[in-house]
């Protein structure tokens, strides 16, 4: 009995070192394989490359350029045609910006937000001098808008839908309840906007 111990630890561990050959050399197949796969994927794509450069060689479309180059070329001008289309109506009159045109994008707050919509695009130039109001209409050019004026002068204004007070650095939107943003955050809204917007009843 005693002698058959070593025996079977001696067959224990030829058996695992074999195991562990056969193994290593199940990996070393799958490694030969993928290896074999990426020789004839390289292989097959340089040879595409090249049918590609001899049937197109003498078209002066496609010089100095690889399979892909004049395609991404096409879809970026295809994208500045549609910039420039989208930029101007259907009467060639430019939508936004340029020449004579409208000054300021409305941004509107998340679906399902109470914020208030935001003007952009406006240049500070345009906003009116301290101390003062300036009613602005998003739809409108620059000399389309009302000037700038006391802001006293305008208290009790019927104004037009979406029209935004400016009043020192910052568009306040008229369609918004100014007075609930007052009630969350005393001293936010100055008591000049409240007074345009909501002015006191008589």
């Amino acid at each position: 009995m005693i002698k058959i111990i070593p025996f079977i630890i001696g067959s224990g561990l030829y058996l695992s070192l074999v195991s562990t050959a056969i193994a290593q050399g199940k990996g070393n197949d799958k490694k030969d394989e993928r290896d074999k796969w990426e020789k004839e994927y390289k292989e097959d794509k340089d040879k595409r490359e090249k049918e590609y450069k001899d049937r197109y060689k003498d078209d002066e479309r496609y010089k100095n350029t690889g399979p892909y180059t004049n395609r991404e070329k096409r879809d970026r001008d295809d994208d500045k045609d549609y910039d420039r289309d989208r930029d101007y109506d259907r009467n060639g009159r430019r939508r936004n910006g340029g020449l004579g045109g409208v000054l300021g994008r409305v941004i509107f707050p998340p679906v399902g937000s109470p914020g208030p919509r935001q003007l952009a695009g406006v240049p500070k130039g345009h906003y009116p001098p301290p101390g003062e109001c300036r009613v602005w209409y998003p739809n409108r050019p620059p000399g389309q808008q009302p000037p700038p004026t006391s802001c006293h002068n305008l208290r009790g204004v019927r104004l037009e839908p979406g029209a935004f007070v400016l009043h020192g650095d910052r568009a306040y939107d008229a369609d918004y309840d100014w007075r609930e943003e007052e009630r969350r955050r005393p001293g936010s809204v100055g008591r000049d906007i409240l007074d345009i917007l909501f002015p006191p009843r008589r």
